[in-house]
Formats: structure tokens, sequence, C-alpha cells
């Protein structure tokens, strides 16, 4: 795979518990195990399942540790989490789906602009993001020249059309891709300048907008609306103590990345128990 794996330590916690350098013989959780070794489990295998805090565990023999960096579990509070689901999971109360998966950037997002942007909204909108990429560990975002080189467009309707799936968008919005992996390493934002009167809400719609791009983000209703991620409308919105907690906690490795809203429920709720009894946990994440 060209993009590094990342498995939770959570997920492989009997590593750490029964293994050392010197040994050589480890388990891990019967539904990790395909995913993690590339390989269908035989019946020979299940002969030495073990059962161990209600997990399913299978022993691997002769197993050759990876090089990887461990990052440690990122605690955070029931309200923070709460508002982080309805926001990244896009999630609602009465659902709890496998298929809601968060989204964010690996690799670093390079804007080309549309040459009908002025070169001060471009300058303006620059700074923001320069902002959010020296203050947020792993979101990297610069500009570059040729479209060729770029993976985020930004254009005004009437321009040209990029994305041939928002050809008769009439309104502004972006179109993403994103791999297995839930990693987006392509989007298109199309802003509709006929609706905005200057320049000034010409700039907020491109932070507004290309803010939500930066995990497929569903904005909330429950914040103030001075903060980015508040779904409402201010030509005073700015970046908040919330906006940016949110960001780097989205961003960082002491979580586990692209999870599903379960696996994410499932982990906390677990790692919250294992420290509560005086244990530790990282999430590791590998080359």
């Amino acid at each position: 795979m060209k993009n590094k794996l990342i498995l939770p330590i959570l997920s492989l916690f009997f590593f750490n518990q029964l293994y050392s350098q010197k040994e050589k013989t480890v388990f891990v959780k019967v539904k990790d195990y395909e995913k993690r070794f590339h390989k269908k489990l035989t019946k020979k295998d299940s002969l030495n399942f073990k059962i161990i805090h209600n997990d399913t565990l299978v022993e691997i023999t002769n197993y050759k540790a990876i090089n990887g960096v461990s990052v440690p579990y990122e605690l955070k509070d029931s309200l923070f989490l709460e508002q982080y689901k309805k926001i990244a999971f896009k999630h609602k109360k009465e659902s709890v789906s496998e298929k809601t998966r968060m989204k964010y950037w690996k690799k670093p997002i390079k804007i080309y602009f549309s040459k009908t942007i002025q070169k001060k909204t471009r300058k303006k909108f620059l700074k923001f993001t320069s902002y959010l990429s020296k203050n947020v560990d792993s979101l990297h975002i610069s500009e570059v020249k040729k479209i060729e080189n770029s993976n985020y467009i930004i254009y005004y309707k009437g321009d040209f059309e990029y994305e041939s799936r928002m050809v008769n968008y009439k309104n502004t919005d972006y179109y993403m891709y994103w791999n297995n992996n839930s990693q987006i390493y392509k989007c298109a934002l199309k802003i509709n300048a006929e609706e905005l009167f200057n320049e000034k809400l010409k700039l907020y719609k491109l932070k507004d907008y290309f803010f939500r791009s930066l995990g497929n983000f569903k904005l909330s209703d429950k914040l103030n609306c001075n903060n980015f991620f508040a779904d409402c409308y201010s030509e005073n919105k700015k970046i908040t103590e919330f906006d940016f907690d949110f960001l780097k906690y989205h961003y960082s490795y002491g979580i586990c990345k692209g999870t599903s809203l379960k696996t994410f429920e499932e982990q906390h709720k677990r790692s919250k128990k294992i420290i509560k009894k005086g244990g530790k946990i990282s999430f590791k994440h590998f080359n």
C-alpha cells in the first residue's frame, strides 16, 4: 500500500501484554487478523483461539514486529465527543452506523485557484489556510500555480467545469474523493459568485466551505454563530478555541483514523475502562 497502515494499539492491546522483543508469539483479535495480516484463518488456527475480556484472540507464532510510532490515546470529555461525533460522523442519536466513517486528508492539500479569483481575495484566504496549517499537526496546506500539481481546485461558477458531477450544481458546494481508508485525496470547490455581491462575501464562502471540506464535516446547530463549525451565517465567523480543538483532535494520531462511528465509540468506551483501571493506551501508526 502506498498509504500508511494505521492500527490502534487498542486493537492489538494484547500485543503489549504478551509480547517482548525476545518473544515470538503474540495474540490478536480474530476480527482484526485478516485486515492486519491479509491471510485467511484456518481450522488449525481456531484450535489456538483464546477468550480474554470477551475478545476472541488468535495465536500468531514467529511474529516479526513492524517499526512504527506509538502515540498516547487522547482523552476527551463526553460533551466534546458528542459534538465531535455530530460533526465528523454526521451522527444522529438514534443511529450508530458502520457505514458512517470519519474522513481526513492524509497527504498535503495543494490548492489551485482559477484566474478570476481576485489576488487580494486569494491572499486573504491563503493567510487563513496558512494559520490552520501552522497550528494543526498533520494538516499541511499550500498553493500551487499549475492545476496538474494540485489536489484541491477552487473556481467560480462559469470559469470552467473541473468536476463533471457538479455541472448542475447551482449553489456553492464542493465534491471530494476518498479512498478505502477514508483518506481524502481530491476536492473541487465551486463558488457561485453570482449570488455574492462583494469580495468580502466571496471570501466568507471560500473559508466556510473549505473548513467543511477538511473532513466532509456537518455543521452543528448547537454552537455559537461565530464558530466555523456553527450551522448559521455570520460575517464575524472566526477560528474559535472549539474550532481549533476540534481540528487538532481530528488530525491527532492519538485516535484511530478513518474509523466507523461504531468502532470509534467502542474504542473510546474500552480505552476509558482501561485508563480507569490504571492502564495506558496508545495508537501505533505503521509505515
